[in-house]
Formats: C-alpha cells, structure tokens, sequence
C-alpha cells in the first residue's frame, strides 16, 4: 500500500510541475495584456488568435482548477486507477501529444507562413497539456502491485 502511495504522490508532483507551466503560460499572456513587458514575448506570441482571448482565458482557468483538483486527489490517494480510463486516456494524450508536436514542426519548418502553426509557444504549451493527459493515464493503468500496464 505505500507503494501505491508513492507512485500516486510521483505521478502528483510530476503533474504539478507540468500545471506549473501552463500556470506561468497563462500568467505570462495576461501580464503581457494588462502590463507589456520587454521581458516576456509579445501578447500576440502567446495567443494563436483560435479562440477569443476571454474564451481562451476561461478553458484556462477550467484546465487549472480540474488539474489541481486531480493533483489534490493523487496526494492524497482518492484518485482510483481504472484500466479503461487509462487506455482512453493514453489514447487521446497520446494523439494530442504527436498532434502538438507536428504543429510545432510543421510551423518551424514547411509552413512558417501560417499564422496558427508558426504561433510557436501555443504548440509547446499544447504538448504540456498532452504530457499531463499522458501522465494522467500512466497513473490510471499502474496496476495495484506497483508494475505498470
């Protein structure tokens, strides 16, 4: 049972650092529109102009308070792992990840000239969120000995 314990708590700590950098991320836009900063890149360099900024702005919010609700349930063990929802989840982050990945790639390289794949920190930032989706799924199928799925 502790070792469950510990590998719920890496798993937290793990997650906790990757929300850390989406939190500076969020952060980083919003000093950039209420007070610009030469220290930081542009507004416009965070924001790929997808979405509105406001409704961009509130997924963001949404993304931080789920994220450290389920960080507070790893630590203090209520997250169950479940088989299913760990292969879902592998799946979608899985996805997610290689998606946000191409985009950075594809905007480095043969389409520099489109706006919403050369926006360059958006498509890190992307491959945050799957890395926390992947480390989602990799506690979910952990089995109860300790050894992983």
């Amino acid at each position: 049972m502790a070792e469950l314990a510990r590998q719920s708590r890496v798993h937290a700590i793990f997650i906790m650092v990757l929300l850390g950098l989406f939190v500076f991320r969020v952060v980083a836009q919003l000093v950039q529109l209420f007070a610009p900063t030469p220290i930081l890149p542009s507004f416009e360099a965070w924001h790929s102009g997808t979405l509105p900024y406001e409704l961009l702005l509130a997924f963001q919010i949404a993304i931080i308070v789920f994220s450290a609700w389920f960080i507070r349930g790893l630590w203090i063990g209520q997250i169950k792992r479940d088989r299913r929802l760990g292969i879902g989840l592998a799946w979608i982050g899985g996805l997610y990840f290689a998606g946000s990945v191409a985009r950075v790639v594809a905007g480095l390289t043969f389409a520099r000239q489109n706006p919403f794949l050369s926006a360059h920190l958006p498509g890190v930032f992307h491959i945050v969120l799957a890395a926390m989706i992947v480390t989602a799924a990799h506690y979910y199928l952990s089995n109860i000995t300790g050894e992983e799925a």
